[in-house]
């Protein structure tokens, strides 16, 4: 099912590579939630690289094709992205449970969540489920769910974390980039909802933003105090030293469509994300990458191209 989810939604950008690379600028569009951290390693690298001719682009330019990379928020295979387009990952990002500072939820918790009541609390019950839901009675918990769309990447990743169908998470659906669920919270003391760290926290003050908190989750005394922190720093140390139960984290990459495959700027370029470009990943709310993934990456790289330039390392 995620891999048709895929193949659907990859189509449609996959189209603008299908002619030559005609455009000097090379443009990058994609998941608008990873904007910033893209923006920042490109303006880090033209200090370096001067000549460089990336740019980040919101809209797409169907009649010129002129997308040259595009970012994707969930894993895709190499065979899923098809016709000889390769990804690199360069980045993770952390879903975090977030809520109204208000909401009623957060006293009847207690100690916080399991994993098996925020399940029950973010999903329609699966009635063919016998093991993951023995009470057919009244619901421990209720809250009002904000969630974008089935196909969107946070709702593939948040599905798929929880080994769930995207149309059986609950509540309502919001239209738009991700930011727009904080602002639902604001307004609705009932609402909650998964969101990453870069919209969820003040990236200046490296707060969590007004009127809203972290959803109480039965974790290692160590993990839930620094998410009950409210600073940024925090979360990403914990979420980076060990596996946060309840937090779906997810890799985010660069498809590399076949007609730059050779393009040394662009391997260059992803070459120094690597490298580089991790360094700014915290600063924008990010993960950076296991160290099995970066290695794995980087190997990519130097082994599909004869490379006029060396990967630093």
């Amino acid at each position: 099912m995620k891999k048709i989810i895929y193949k659907i939604a990859l189509a449609s950008f996959l189209a603008y590579f299908s002619g030559p690379v005609i455009a000097q600028e090379i443009h990058i569009e994609g998941i608008k939630f990873v904007h910033p951290i893209v923006e920042k390693w490109i303006a880090e690298y033209k200090k370096e690289n001067p000549d460089s001719k990336f740019n980040v682009k919101v809209e797409a330019d169907k009649e010129s094709r002129s997308t040259g990379l595009f970012v994707v928020a969930n894993y895709v295979s190499n065979d899923e992205a098809g016709n000889n387009n390769k990804v690199i990952y360069v980045g993770r990002y952390a879903l975090i449970p977030v809520s109204n500072k208000n909401n009623p939820l957060i006293e009847k918790v207690g100690k916080g969540l399991k994993k098996k009541e925020l399940k029950n609390l973010v999903f329609e019950k699966d009635l063919l489920d016998d093991e993951a839901y023995e009470d057919d009675g009244k619901e421990k918990y209720t809250a009002t769910v904000y969630s974008r769309g089935g196909q969107t990447s946070t709702t593939l990743a948040l599905a798929g974390y929880f080994a769930q169908a995207p149309e059986r998470i609950r509540g309502k659906k919001i239209i738009g980039d991700e930011i727009y669920l904080l602002n639902a919270l604001q307004k609705d003391e009932n609402g909650i909802a998964f969101n990453t760290l870069n919209y969820v926290y003040d990236l200046k003050t490296r707060q969590l933003k007004a009127n809203l908190t972290i959803l109480p989750l039965n974790l290692k005394s160590e993990q839930r105090e620094a998410l009950l922190s409210q600073n940024i720093d925090k979360a990403i140390e914990a979420l980076e030293d060990a596996k946060i139960e309840m937090i779906p984290v997810e890799k985010f990459g660069l498809i590399i469509p076949e007609e730059y495959a050779d393009n040394a700027e662009v391997r260059k370029f992803a070459g120094w994300i690597l490298s580089h470009g991790q360094a700014y990943n915290h600063e924008f709310g990010f993960l950076t990458l296991d160290a099995g993934t970066l290695a794995a990456q980087k190997k990519e790289l130097k082994n599909e191209a004869n490379l006029s330039y060396h990967l630093p390392q």
